[in-house]
């Protein structure tokens, strides 16, 4: 999980989360609801994971079912596709079925670090006007509305410096896994490293 330490941090390491304590709602087989709650904190940072043969619903403030047909237990799918503790999205979001409009978003740091890669390009291979560099900084990112995509391509397609333009741009992506996406898989491993736990103290 380490290129999501950030988002680890927030949901593992908070007040909100630290303490989580872990209700069975229901447990009947690959039948389960199961709720994970700081009991001192009320609702926050309170989530749910619901389960039948081959499905999970995740509830953690955003909504995602994950569905697999060659796994039954869907728990397993998260143990065994990443290391204990750690995260696996790009593997876990092809398993999703509902919420999958939620599982990327535009960036506005993956468009500055876009933006400034192809700038240091231009500029490395001579393609680039003296000053093209501060007036990218200047224009598009102290000026420029870029805090949505369609501002941000809009500000690409009319940039101009002496001559020089951003050209076609309109593959390249600023897209990266949403905090709501990251949060419920870091909240789905969390869970089940609980329930395991618990059911481990059960059988000891």
């Amino acid at each position: 999980m380490s290129e999501y330490k950030d988002i680890g941090e927030r949901f593992g390491l908070t007040r909100g989360t630290a303490n989580h304590q872990l209700t069975v709602k229901r447990e009947d087989g690959l039948y389960r609801h199961l709720r994970f709650e700081n009991p001192g904190h009320g609702s926050f940072g309170a989530f749910e994971l619901i389960t039948w043969p081959y499905n999970l619903v995740a509830k953690t403030g955003w909504t995602f079912h994950f569905d697999i047909d060659a796994t039954e237990d869907i728990f397993e799918v998260f143990r065994r596709t990443a290391f204990p503790g750690e995260i696996n999205p790009s593997y876990w979001q092809e398993k999703v079925r509902a919420g999958r409009d939620e599982i990327e978003g535009y960036d506005p740091d993956v468009f500055e670090r876009t933006v400034k890669d192809h700038v240091v390009q231009a500029i490395r291979g001579g393609q680039a006007p003296r000053g093209l560099g501060r007036a990218v900084t200047r224009e598009i990112f102290e000026w420029g509305d870029i805090v949505h995509e369609v501002g941000a391509r809009a500000e690409l397609g009319s940039f101009t410096y002496d001559g020089w333009t951003f050209g076609d741009t309109w593959e390249w992506n600023f897209s990266a896994y949403t905090p709501g996406f990251l949060h419920t898989c870091c909240a789905i491993r969390h869970g089940i490293d609980l329930y395991d736990a618990a059911r481990e103290r059960v059988a000891a």
